[in-house]
């Protein structure tokens, strides 16, 4: 296995750089085809992680079928409200597809997806742990993410909730969210409890610095802490090693 870890530490502070200026500056809406691609470029290491461990073939279809399940589930909360509670996006992070799901869900939504996965298969092997996992380190992940989102207006609940103007029910979503998305990928990869490449949480690294930086200058303290303390677990279960393919 190679390891390109020093490029992942450079990569975090020139992320904190960013997140200081997103925090400090107002998004024009002009500008979101920028931050798509920006959100496509953090998801970018996670894929070839991916890749490494499961080939050309199966990987191709393992992320395929999470992004189609990212798109479908974000439509049906966009539509009904359910998992996450009535929402709508505010044109800042790219073309929304039927003027519902932005295209960028995929590639927000996998490499936290394969991120906690690696987390908790390396937890346990039992398979109904494994889902509860994961559901856990996603809810984790995004309540570090979702306030940080709702106070740069990227979207906008219906009604405001209590912890930083999220919604309880969206956090219970995000349990459901994570333990289907482990479920798919019990069913797609026979030895997901094998070894595979470090680097698989890679991106959930860089996003994790990255909205904990957004939060801390933004004066959001409790996700801020939240995302410093999983980037660090982060750290310490893959033995500071996030770049080894």
């Amino acid at each position: 296995m190679k390891d390109y870890s020093k490029i992942f530490w450079i990569s975090a502070v020139i992320l904190i750089i960013i997140a200081f200026f997103l925090a400090k500056i107002p998004m024009n809406p002009d500008i979101a085809p920028l931050s798509g691609l920006f959100i496509i470029l953090l998801a970018l290491p996670s894929y070839y992680a991916v890749y490494r461990w499961l080939g050309l073939k199966k990987s191709i279809l393992v992320l395929f079928i999470l992004s189609i399940y990212a798109i479908l589930i974000e439509t049906l909360a966009l539509i009904t409200g359910f998992p996450y509670s009535p929402f709508h996006y505010n044109h800042l992070i790219g073309y929304q597809i039927g003027d519902y799901t932005p295209y960028t869900v995929p590639f927000a939504y996998v490499p936290i997806f394969l991120g906690c996965l690696y987390l908790a298969s390396i937890k346990t092997s039992n398979k109904i742990i494994f889902i509860l996992y994961s559901g856990f380190f996603v809810l984790i992940t995004d309540l570090m993410l979702d306030p940080a989102a709702v106070a740069l207006n990227f979207w906008t609940y219906q009604t405001s909730g209590m912890f930083y103007g999220v919604p309880l029910m969206n956090f219970l979503g995000w349990i459901i969210t994570g333990g289907i998305a482990s479920l798919i990928s019990l069913i797609l990869v026979n030895d997901i409890f094998e070894d595979k490449p470090r680097a698989m949480v890679s991106s959930l690294f860089m996003i994790l610095v990255f909205w904990s930086g957004v939060c801390i200058f933004l004066e959001l303290y409790i996700p801020g802490i939240i995302g410093i303390i999983l980037f660090g677990y982060v750290l310490w279960e893959t033995r500071f090693k996030v770049g080894e393919f």
